[in-house]
């Protein structure tokens, strides 16, 4: 083979094996820590849903994360409620 070929294989055989080590294989809200999700339940809950829609994701760190997010958001919530009721009391 021509280096000349060469030349035009490498590049976009580089760039794909570059595109497997991105967040976007961790999910569309992919790479954040429980605290994350729990601030941004909306985001949470997509991830929850991309990681149940095909087996085997279960595994990845972010849907470990956003699962564990989605298990404790009802008592961060009301804790967060019960916490803006305590600063409007007198």
């Amino acid at each position: 083979m021509k280096i000349s070929k060469l030349f035009f294989l490498i590049p976009p055989l580089f760039g794909m094996a570059l595109a497997g080590c991105s967040a976007v294989s961790q999910g569309p809200q992919g790479g954040h820590p429980v605290s994350w999700y729990l601030h941004h339940q909306k985001k949470m809950s997509q991830e929850v849903a991309w990681c149940k829609n095909s087996a085997g994701r279960d595994k990845l760190e972010s849907c470990k994360n956003a699962e564990k997010a989605s298990g404790n958001a009802l008592s961060y919530n009301a804790n967060k409620t019960l916490h803006s009721f305590g600063k409007a009391l007198p």
